[in-house]
């Protein structure tokens, strides 16, 4: 009797989990809307002009179910890079879920990393040390992480924001 009920319990267990699996392929089911990005102008901070690589974007669900929760992970890299400059996680979608045809408010990534033009923000394009960033878009839900876009950052001051 007491391993019946343990197979009992451990198949409703099972049961659960499948249901509560995302089934949705995350790469088709959200696109990226409303996609803004620069360097943003975090001002002067130890004396120099810090400009951040910037990306600002919406998620719409495409799909006719509805998704959450959805990490995001927006990945900067350099041109000429060998590797990730770095890295910023937001919560994109949160529990409650984005219901189909929705789109969630902006998210905005900035990169902990920024550019300190010596000349100032003005100068940030033809200073020898700037390099064009591209920003790497995922989402991630229980375990899968698929790409959502990859964005070549515009060449444009955002302007800082009170």
């Amino acid at each position: 009797m007491k391993r019946g009920s343990l197979l009992a319990g451990v198949f409703a267990l099972f049961v659960l989990a499948t249901a509560c699996a995302p089934n949705v392929d995350l790469s088709k089911a959200l696109t990226l809307t409303d996609v803004l990005s620069g360097y943003y102008d975090e001002g002067v901070k130890d004396g120099k002009t810090r400009l951040p690589p910037s990306i600002t974007f919406r998620l719409h669900n495409a799909s006719d179910e509805t998704i959450g929760p959805v990490q995001i992970t927006v990945a900067f890299w350099q041109d000429g890079g060998d590797g990730e400059w770095n890295s910023v996680l937001l919560q994109g979608i949160g529990k409650d879920g984005l219901k189909p045809g929705a789109t969630t408010e902006p998210l905005v990534a900035r990169n902990p990393n920024a550019y300190t033009p010596e000349g100032g923000r003005q100068d940030l394009f033809t200073n020898s040390v700037y390099k064009d960033v591209t920003a790497k878009v995922f989402a991630g839900q229980a375990g899968n992480i698929m790409k959502l876009g990859e964005y070549k950052l515009d060449r444009i001051i955002l302007p800082h924001l009170k």
